[in-house]
C-alpha cells in the first residue's frame, strides 16, 4: 500500500471493519495480481515519472514495479483505506462523505438520468459530490432505472452506442477530469475513482446488503458545485441574435474564453452526449462567471461515432451555437499550441493509459483504440487552432485515427515523424 500501515489503520477506525476488510482485500488483489498481466516494466515506468506533468505524476522513490504502479494509479483512485496522493482537497471531502456514512446520513439517488448516480452528503446534510457506481450506468446489469431495462428487454438493437465500451463511464468521467487537468483547462470539477458502500446504493434481489454489510462499489466521485446552473437557463438568453444580452463587453469575453475551453475538452474526449443540460454557468452581474462540464461519461469511443453508426451521428451540441463561429480567444490558442507537442501527447497518453488498467474488465486492445481516436482529435485542433478555424469549423474536419511511429517517446518536436495519421473507416458502420 501507498499509505503507512499506521495512517491505514487510523483511517479504518472511523470505518465499519467489515466494509474496511473487504476494501483493504481488494486493494491488495489488485496492488498484487493485476500488474502481473499489464506488461508494465520498470525502466518504462521511470520514464513516465519523469516526463508526466506535476498536475498528474507522482515522483517514484522505487524501481519496483507494484510499488510504481500504485503511486501513478493512486493519483486517481481512492478508497475508504486509500487516500488520492497529493490531493488533500479531495481527501478531505471523502473524508467528510465517510463520515457521514457512518453516521447513517446515506447519499440519496438522482432522480433524473438512466443510471443510478447519487448525491453524496456530509455530516450537516449538504451536497459534496456525485457519485456514479459502475455497476449502476445506463446498461449495467444493476441498473436501479427501469427504462433501460426495458430497453435492453425490448429494443436491444438499438441497446448502448456502439463506439462506446459497455459500463465504463466511470473511467471515462474520472479521465475528462485527467484530460482537464492536463491541458489546464479547469472546467471539469475535480473527479476520481472511488469504492464507497453504502445501504442506500441498488443491490440486486438485496444480495449487497446481508450480514456482512453492503458490498463497496467502484465508481466516479466528482465534487459537488454550488451556485451553478444549467446551460439551457442561460444561454438562450445570451446567444447572438436574441436580441439582449446582459453581458458586459468584458464578460463576453470571458464567456468566450471559457466556451472555447468546453469546446477544446469536449472535442479531444470526443463526448458522445454534450448537450444544454450538462454544462452549467455560474453568473454573478458583474462579480463571478465560469463554467463547468459535468456528465462526462460517454466520451473515449473506440472508434469515431460517425464510423459506427449510419443513423446516430452524436454531433457537438454546442457547434449549434452562435457563440461557436467566433474565432479563437489567441491567448488560449497560443498556450495550446505551445502546450500541444508529441511529447506532451505521449504523456497524456501514458497517464490515461494506467488510468484505464484499472478496470480489468476491459480488453487491452480497445483501450488502444480509445487512444487512437484520441491522438486524432489531438492532431485535428493543433491544425485548426493553426489556421484559426473556430470551434464550428473545427468540428467538420476529416476524421483520422492517429498511432505513434516511435516505440516509447517521441524523438523531437516533429508530428510527422512521430505520429503515423490514416482517414476513419466508414465500411463497417450499423444501423445504430
Amino acid at each position: 500500500m501507498t499509505l503507512e500501515t499506521k495512517d491505514c489503520d487510523r483511517q479504518l477506525q472511523t470505518i465499519p471493519l467489515n466494509i474496511c476488510t473487504n476494501l483493504k482485500q481488494e486493494l491488495e488483489t489488485i496492488d498484487q495480481s493485476y500488474l502481473s498481466h499489464t506488461g508494465f516494466t520498470s525502466k518504462s515506468e521511470e520514464n513516465y515519472a519523469m516526463e508526466s506533468s506535476q498536475s498528474v505524476s507522482v515522483p517514484s522513490t522505487s524501481t519496483h514495479p507494484d510499488s510504481v504502479w500504485q503511486r501513478k494509479v493512486h493519483a486517481y483512485v481512492a478508497s475508504s483505506c486509500q487516500e488520492i496522493l497529493n490531493d488533500d482537497d479531495f481527501n478531505q471531502n471523502l473524508k467528510r462523505a465517510l463520515e457521514a456514512i457512518q453516521a447513517g446520513i446515506q447519499p440519496i439517488r438522482i432522480a433524473a438520468g438512466s443510471s443510478g448516480s447519487y448525491f453524496v452528503r456530509d455530516i450537516n446534510y449538504q451536497k459534496i459530490a456525485v457519485f456514479k457506481p459502475k455497476d449502476e450506468e445506463p446498461f449495467a446489469p444493476q441498473n436501479p432505472k427501469w427504462p433501460k431495462y426495458f430497453q435492453r428487454m425490448l429494443c436491444f438493437c438499438c441497446f448502448g452506442r456502439a463506439c462506446l465500451i459497455p459500463n465504463n463511464g466511470y473511467m471515462s468521467e474520472t479521465a475528462a477530469s485527467l484530460v482537464d487537468e492536463k491541458l489546464q483547462l479547469h472546467i471539469v470539477p475535480k473527479t476520481r475513482v472511488v469504492k464507497l458502500a453504502s445501504p442506500a446504493f441498488y443491490y440486486k434481489d438485496g444480495s449487497g446488503v446481508k450480514s456482512k454489510g453492503p458490498k463497496g462499489k467502484d465508481g466516479s466521485y466528482q465534487l459537488f458545485l454550488n451556485g451553478y446552473v444549467s446551460a439551457s437557463d442561460i444561454i438562450p438568453r445570451w446567444n447572438k441574435g436574441s436580441g439582449f444580452c446582459p453581458l458586459t463587453a468584458t464578460e463576453v469575453e470571458r464567456f468566450k474564453y471559457l466556451f472555447q475551453k468546453l469546446c477544446v475538452l469536449d472535442y479531444v474526449i470526443r463526448n458522445t452526449d454534450r448537450h444544454m443540460e450538462n454544462w452549467l454557468i455560474k453568473y454573478e452581474p458583474g462579480k463571478v462567471l465560469e463554467l463547468a462540464a459535468i456528465d462526462n461519461g460517454l466520451a473515449f469511443p473506440v472508434k469515431h461515432p460517425e464510423t459506427s453508426s449510419r443513423l446516430r451521428q452524436f454531433p457537438f451540441a454546442w457547434a449549434q451555437l452562435s457563440w461557436a463561429n467566433y474565432p479563437w480567444n489567441e491567448e488560449l490558442r497560443i498556450f495550446l499550441l505551445q502546450l500541444l507537442t508529441p511529447q506532451f501527447v505521449q504523456s497524456l497518453c501514458d497517464d490515461i493509459a494506467t488510468l484505464f488498467k484499472y478496470d480489468r474488465d476491459v480488453n487491452r486492445f480497445l483501450k488502444y483504440s480509445q487512444l487512437r481516436v484520441l491522438r486524432g482529435q489531438i492532431w485535428n485542433l493543433r491544425l485548426a487552432l493553426m489556421m484559426k478555424e473556430s470551434p464550428a469549423k473545427m468540428v467538420k474536419r476529416p476524421l483520422v485515427l492517429v498511432s505513434r511511429r516511435y516505440r516509447r517517446y517521441p524523438p523531437d518536436d516533429d508530428w510527422n515523424r512521430a505520429f503515423r495519421v490514416k482517414p476513419a473507416d466508414f465500411g463497417n458502420r450499423g444501423c445504430c
